[in-house]
């Protein structure tokens, strides 16, 4: 399958054969990156960019409520913001899309309290569609504390149509099914399922063994969000010789696939080997 990366001034789209997969938007009027639309094999959008309900939730990102006390979730005046600063580089070849980009996080004067390196790959198996993200997060002061908030971290916002309150399902890998079964427990990933145009969809997310809080607590709503976050409970200190990588996966899948088995297939395929899972 052919895949290519088209670079636009505000968005970089990623292209899988002759669909549209997903794009990386930082247009200049938004707080931050994110990715939308995110779609499955066929063309089925699963969230939503700008909801009715907490507007300032946007697809698929990566942002902190308490960043040494400064909030980069809200979309206020005071808020900080996260600004695409480039991308490093791009390699594109039939198993994908491979691509780099650089985020500066700034307080309202400009000030830099965080710079970032985001690598995103971007593939397709059967019925599913992935997104690697492994980002890493360097203090520009000597220390930047992630302080306790339950607005963090890398997050999914819902197509509304997916959220439990409108007949979707959220499950986790223990068994354990919406926010009343979800909310707060560890778990090696999360998903979220239902039905759209005629068809049942979903989009998943997955843990990385090597997060240093693995398996994460999760931060789950039933009105369509959800995110592995410990931020909720506790508070995370980075330095300069500490800086902090975070490693997710981001499943769109068609049909109802094997996600345990396809979660340990994505961290052996992150060790560079082969590994065992189904997808459609």
């Amino acid at each position: 399958m052919t895949a290519r990366l088209e670079v636009a001034s505000d968005r970089l789209k990623v292209w899988l054969g002759s669909e549209l997969f997903t794009a990386y938007k930082f247009p200049p009027d938004q707080p931050l990156p994110y990715f939308f639309p995110v779609c499955t094999v066929g063309g089925i959008a699963v969230t939503e960019e700008f909801p009715e309900l907490y507007p300032h939730h946007r697809s698929v990102w990566l942002s902190h409520g308490n960043v040494n006390g400064v909030d980069f979730w809200l979309d206020k005046p005071t808020s900080g913001r996260i600004r695409h600063m480039g991308l490093l580089w791009q390699r594109c070849d039939e198993g994908g899309v491979n691509f780099a980009v650089q985020s500066e996080w700034q307080l309202p004067d400009g000030q830099v309290l965080l710079r970032d390196e985001r690598i995103f790959r971007c593939w397709q198996e059967g019925n599913c569609r992935f997104i690697d993200a492994t980002i890493t997060l360097h203090p520009k002061p000597s220390e930047v504390t992630l302080g306790k908030t339950n607005h963090a971290f890398f997050a999914v916002r819902l197509r509304k149509e997916l959220a439990v309150v409108n007949g979707g399902q959220l499950r986790n890998s223990e068994g354990e099914v919406n926010e009343v079964g979800t909310m707060g427990k560890r778990a090696r990933w999360c998903a979220a399922l239902g039905q759209l145009e005629g068809a049942t969809v979903g989009i998943a997310l997955f843990d990385h063994p090597r997060n240093p809080w693995h398996p994460s607590p999760w931060f789950t709503r039933d009105y369509g969000f959800f995110s592995p976050s410990p931020f909720n409970w506790d508070k995370w200190r980075l330095t300069m010789t500490q800086p902090l990588q975070v490693r997710y996966g981001v499943v769109v899948f068609l049909g109802e696939p094997d996600l345990e088995g396809l979660w340990r297939q994505w961290v052996v395929r992150n060790e560079g080997k082969e590994g065992e899972g189904r997808c459609g």
